[in-house]
């Protein structure tokens, strides 16, 4: 230890003092060696002595510091090691800090404002998986303006309706209603205030279609993910019914005593996405570090398990007193139950009688509404009888009178309707009189119908509410009945069922342990041997079942084979059946015949000769194309100068003409008079028109000669073959 010492401080020397100390390891090198040697011996002796005292008993181990040679230098090196360790912790300390701020941001940007979880279903055997819409909680301003464009939509169907009538009107939210381009209509989540497509024309009405579009989306996603949870649910099932099989099939595998394989079907993390927040131990490859809290703790649940453990030489106590306490229970709920049925059924009584009466009475007044509304049938009915002996046209006059009824108050306007000042021209007084004594009497038969409907309307809405009352009372008297045979059944299982304790060894007790403590609610206790030959005969059988199963899937194998192959025979007899009607329904041509008679290098000289024929053939039509278009292009050429020669000359025509016409001018201005001014306009006139036909004409001419010379290049261009050519490096 002293040789480490020398050498840590030989680290701090200076240049000069490095140089002197390499020329004494130089002369000093074989006695290094050998206290190096020593060293790895002292070290090795030391490592084995701690490897003994391991194996040694507790009572007489050393503890590690008494193997330390130096304990200053250990302590030393155990401080700066402290140091570290500190340093370490903090720095991991402030990265787990850091890490958990930013995974409390993503959380609270990415998944707490999500009112509906981005989720998956994934299918048991494939890659395939369905997601679901994440949602987000909607805010008050969208509600607001869904709410106010809601408004403004129904007082523009208010407004309609005042317009155009209610027909108009209900055809128009029919049709603002279907949104034709889309699939919401099918899915039956269409807004009823949407626009007709056709009538969107101003900025305001598409940004409320637009407000009212994103709420029929959502709907349709809050939809979707309806559906989505009711498939979610359901494999959640399927795959709690697979378990459930699962545990079945591994017991009687191990009764069998097979070892296989079962598929066990799990959620992946798609599926349940709070699985990302959740670390479980599996997860965790480091041994798990116990706080000294954590310590005391697990000690503290170990002491309360050893005393629940010895208290059970009490348990028959307190078995004991709880079956007391139960039956006593049972007793005084029995009491309660039989009191409230009583009761209750009392009262029901009660009401059935009243009820009877009621529904008497209602009869009573039905039968009387019935006699006014037959009155009143009969008064209507009767009306032409009453006045026969009038002129027809006067009684089609006073039935309508009759038909009329008075507004406002009812006595001020029927004297209003009875005055003579309504009589019909011709009808006498007393026949009048008359008629207004009947459409009175008629009018008030028609009130006291009215009145007469709404009384029976309340004494029916009573005799409802009666009815459901006796209905209701009916049905928990049943239901107190059904309880307390229930609770006279329970009791009577309670007293018969009677706790009885055992002392079980372990591997005696066949019942899953779901808590700490069995639970023995279910469970029945049977005698081993019982169970064994239970077993011993369920094993036999199933091996004669698995022999058996086993023949018949052999046998049906043979018979499935059997009928594959005469499947596959009669489909080849059909094939060749076929394949010999078409040959016999087959006509033959003279090229098939000959192609038949010749022999295969025949025929190849014979495609070969008549392939050269064609190819010379349509290289002669080949030339002969050529031929032709260059004689046009030819031709093209000489009319292309033809017209060259013709527009020099009309040129130089026109140069003449500017001659002549400034000729002509000049002498008009100088032998002008008054007499031939008029006919010198018209000749300058027509010489103008001459001129300017002559400028149209000549630009024609250059026009067309510059399409020829253009189409005369195109085809010499299209028909002169291009070559094109390939340099070879």
């Amino acid at each position: 230890m002293d040789i480490d010492t020398d050498s840590t401080e030989s680290d701090t020397e200076t240049p000069s003092e490095r140089e002197s100390l390499s020329e004494d390891d130089l002369n000093y090198s074989e006695t290094k060696e050998k206290l190096r040697g020593r060293m790895e011996e002292i070290r090795s002796t030391i490592q084995e002595m701690i490897r003994e005292n391991e194996s040694v008993p507790e009572i007489e181990r050393l503890e590690l510091k008494e193997f330390n040679v130096d304990e200053d230098r250990q302590k030393m090196h155990d401080a700066v090691l402290e140091e570290e360790i500190s340093k370490v912790r903090d720095r991991i300390e402030m990265e787990i800090l850091e890490r958990r701020y930013r995974c409390d941001l993503i959380k609270r940007d990415y998944w707490d404002c999500l009112k509906v979880k981005d989720r998956a279903v994934k299918a048991f055997h494939t890659d395939q998986e369905v997601t679901n819409y994440p949602l987000k909680e909607r805010l008050q301003g969208e509600l607001d303006a869904l709410k106010r464009v809601e408004n403004k939509r129904m007082a523009e169907i208010a407004r309609d309706q005042e317009k155009g009538g209610e027909d108009e009107a209900e055809e128009a939210l029919a049709a603002q209603g279907g949104v034709t381009s889309s699939y919401s209509a099918e899915l039956g989540l269409s807004h009823p205030y949407l626009y007709d497509q056709f009538s969107l024309h101003t900025t305001e009405q598409k940004q409320n279609q637009i407000i009212m579009l994103q709420d029929v989306i959502f709907q349709i996603k809050v939809a979707l993910n309806t559906q989505f949870d009711k498939v979610y649910k359901q494999k959640v099932q399927e795959i709690g019914r697979v378990k459930e099989r699962n545990k079945q099939v591994r017991e009687i595998l191990e009764e069998l005593e097979v070892t296989e394989d079962l598929w066990v079907p799990v959620l992946s993390d798609r599926e349940v996405p709070e699985r990302v927040f959740v670390v479980d131990d599996s997860e965790i490859k480091a041994e798990k570090y116990l706080t000294p809290e954590e310590e005391k703790e697990k000690e503290r649940k170990r002491l309360e398990e050893q005393k629940r453990l010895a208290a059970k030489e009490e348990l028959k106590i307190k078995t004991l007193n709880y079956s007391v306490l139960m039956e006593e229970v049972m007793r005084n709920e029995e009491i309660d139950l039989a009191q409230k049925l009583k009761e209750t059924s009392a009262q029901r009584k009660k009401k059935a009688d009243d009820l009877e009466k009621f529904e008497k009475e209602v009869e009573s007044f039905q039968e009387s509404y019935d006699n006014l509304v037959a009155d009143d049938k009969a008064q209507d009915k009767d009306f032409r009888k009453e006045f026969a002996s009038v002129h027809k046209a006067h009684v089609d006059q006073l039935y309508k009178l009759f038909k009329r009824r008075p507004r406002g108050h009812k006595r001020n306007a029927m004297e209003e309707l009875d005055s003579q000042r309504n009589m019909p021209e011709g009808l006498t007084p007393p026949v009048w009189e008359r008629f207004c004594q009947i459409r009175r009497t008629k009018i008030d038969t028609e009130h006291k119908i009215k009145a007469s409907a709404a009384t029976l309307a309340e004494m029916e809405a009573s005799l409802q509410k009666k009815r459901e009352e006796d209905e209701t009372a009916e049905q928990e008297i049943e239901y107190l009945a059904v309880e307390l045979e229930n609770l006279r059944e329970e009791k009577k299982n309670f007293l018969t069922d009677i706790t009885v304790q055992f002392l079980l060894k372990q591997g005696q007790v066949e019942v899953t342990n779901t808590d700490l403590i069995p639970d023995y609610s279910e469970s029945i206790l049977l005698h081993r041997g019982k169970v064994e030959e239970l077993n011993r005969t369920i094993r036999t059988l199933g091996e004669q079942k698995i022999a058996v199963m086993v023949q018949t899937k052999d046998f049906r194998k043979g018979i499935i084979q059997v009928e594959w192959d005469n499947t596959m025979r009669r489909m080849q007899i059909e094939d060749l059946k076929n394949k010999e009607r078409d040959i016999q329904k087959l006509r033959l041509t003279e090229d098939h015949k000959e192609y038949l008679k010749t022999d295969s290098d025949s025929r190849v000289c014979k495609q070969a000769i008549s392939m050269k024929e064609t190819q010379a053939l349509q290289l002669k039509t080949y030339q002969k194309d050529v031929k032709y278009r260059k004689q046009k292009i030819r031709h093209l050429q000489a009319q292309a100068a033809m017209k060259e020669k013709k527009n020099i000359a009309l040129d130089k025509q026109i140069q003449d003409m500017h001659v002549t016409v400034s000729q002509m001018r000049h002498i008009y201005e100088a032998s002008a008079t008054e007499e031939n001014e008029a006919a010198n306009t018209e000749q300058r006139y027509q010489e103008v028109l001459l001129v300017q036909r002559l400028k149209d004409k000549a630009r024609f001419q250059m026009e067309k000669l510059a399409f020829l010379s253009a189409e005369a290049q195109r085809l010499r261009m299209r028909k002169v073959p291009s070559l094109v050519q390939i340099k070879y490096d």
